[in-house]
């Protein structure tokens, strides 16, 4: 996933300066659930073929959803405050996403997405005590370091025509949630995979 972002955004860095690549202006809707998970996204993505490698980003907004779930910190808490808390998200977010993806044969094609910074909204909840809010800002720090909530995707992609192609795989997202009181602005994360089937589209 590194590997992606640092590609992807050092291609279109390059691909500005380069207006005779191929570019494109792609919708994106994709639904992801597993039991009581669940995720839904829309994304606008500017893609540029770079050989047979296409790459893309823009801005995705994702709502995270599902039924309670327990939610963990790896930071210095309050007393009282348990490490672990139980409560059911509810997230809107809207990130920078980018991806990549190359042929395999045909019109199938393997490739991967992932936020990268971004803002969250969502409603306050209360567990064993303790109240919490969606955490404002959302980085990509990789595991445990992530802030915020973002989503990914790795997927196969079948195109059926030039304006669509439809998509399915693997969504492995983050929720973060923060203390909304004391000193201690501590985070509480939740990893969750989930299948997922999206459609793409050109205008």
């Amino acid at each position: 996933m590194r590997a992606l972002l640092l590609v992807a955004l050092t291609t279109f860095a390059a691909a500005a300066a380069r207006p005779a690549l191929a570019q494109r202006l792609v919708g994106d809707a994709s639904l992801g659930l597993a039991g009581s998970s669940w995720r839904a996204a829309v994304a606008a993505l500017w893609q540029v073929d770079l050989g047979p490698l296409r790459l893309g980003a823009g801005p995705r907004l994702t709502h995270f959803g599902g039924d309670a779930k327990t939610y963990r910190s790896h930071e210095a808490l309050p007393a009282g405050v348990p490490p672990r808390l139980r409560f059911a998200p509810d997230v809107w977010a809207l990130n920078l996403a980018v991806s990549g993806r190359v042929p395999i044969a045909g019109p199938v094609a393997a490739g991967a997405n992932l936020d990268v910074l971004g803002v969250a909204v969502g409603p306050s909840r209360t567990s064993s005590g303790t109240k919490l809010k969606p955490a404002r800002g959302s980085l990509f720090r990789y595991g445990d370091r992530d802030r915020g909530s973002l989503n990914s995707e790795l997927f196969v992609a079948l195109t059926v025509a030039r304006e669509f192609t439809l998509r399915a795989g693997i969504s492995h997202y983050v929720t973060g949630y923060r203390l909304t009181e004391g000193p201690m602005k501590a985070h509480f994360l939740r990893f969750d995979t989930v299948p997922f089937l999206a459609v793409q589209w050109a205008p």
